[in-house]
């Protein structure tokens, strides 16, 4: 079925599925699935749409509201939407995905489990598979031919189960995203960063990126930004003849009061009692 909806792209198709009732007490089942290429400027806002949602990003990026959680999914990721609540999706620019909504009896204790163990958005190793999983699904109605519930309930249970299996190596948001936003940090301390802006170039929500950057570090991404920002200024205060104020500022303290408070919390000494004992 073609759509009308305002910047979709005409070539872009979907379809409706009213499952039945042992479909609805036994299984993992269907109620909308489809291809759709978004224009630019495309934005969806719902209070509530009874069922989750699986989103493969096939081209381009865009931009994801959960509650209060957002996140940027780019091409590559898969995304997780418990449509039960509030949740906004979106881009400026053009994009493409692959996407279903689907439920369950356990639909909502894989999408807990799911969520907790990655996240809303990852960038999975079995990709190509899990493509392949939505394209043969859409294939059975785009070909006509009846739909068998047990197959589609087959189909949805091996995504599920596939992205169970994996481990925190096979997702990409999980590891190397850390590592980058700490490359960030130590490249652009002296800049200002917030952590919406880490957890947006990682891919995650700001809780979740916080989470496992702690995981991974041992430090919030807030305190891995000051320890770094308080380790150049040391450097500079031994090293150069920099006065106290431009140091705290080459270091991206946006004040000089606020470089002496936050150097003397962490250090136990002012900057320029930290230089004399130099």
């Amino acid at each position: 079925m073609k759509t009308h909806e305002p910047n979709i792209n005409s070539i872009s198709e979907y379809y409706v599925y009213t499952p039945s009732i042992t479909a609805k007490k036994l299984f993992f089942y269907l109620t909308h699935i489809g291809y759709y290429h978004y224009n630019s400027n495309y934005y969806l806002k719902r209070s509530n749409f009874h069922s989750f949602l699986i989103m493969l990003i096939l081209d381009g990026e865009c931009d994801v509201k959960l509650n209060t959680q957002s996140f940027h999914a780019n091409k590559g990721s898969l995304v997780l939407i418990d449509c039960y609540a509030p949740h906004e999706y979106g881009s400026a620019s053009s994009w493409k995905a692959l996407w279903f909504h689907f439920d369950g009896p356990l639909a909502r204790n894989y999408y807990d489990y799911l969520t907790e163990k990655f996240g809303n958005c990852v960038q999975p190793t079995g990709f190509h598979m899990i493509y392949m999983e939505i394209k043969e699904m859409l294939y059975f109605f785009q070909s006509g031919n009846s739909i068998s519930e047990i197959l589609i309930s087959e189909k949805i249970t091996s995504i599920l189960n596939h992205l169970i299996a994996l481990s925190p190596n096979d997702i990409q948001s999980s590891h190397e995203p850390i590592k980058d936003s700490i490359s960030y940090i130590n490249e652009h301390f002296s800049e200002p960063i917030t952590l919406n802006d880490l957890a947006k170039n990682a891919c995650l929500s700001p809780f979740y990126f916080t989470r496992i950057f702690s995981k991974e570090t041992g430090v919030t991404p807030y305190q891995y930004l000051i320890s770094t920002r308080i380790s150049a200024a040391k450097f500079l205060l031994k090293s150069t003849s920099f006065s106290i104020k431009e140091i705290g500022a080459q270091c991206g303290f946006q004040t000089f009061s606020s470089f002496c408070y936050t150097f003397k919390k962490w250090e136990n000494q002012t900057p320029s009692m930290y230089r004399k004992s130099m």
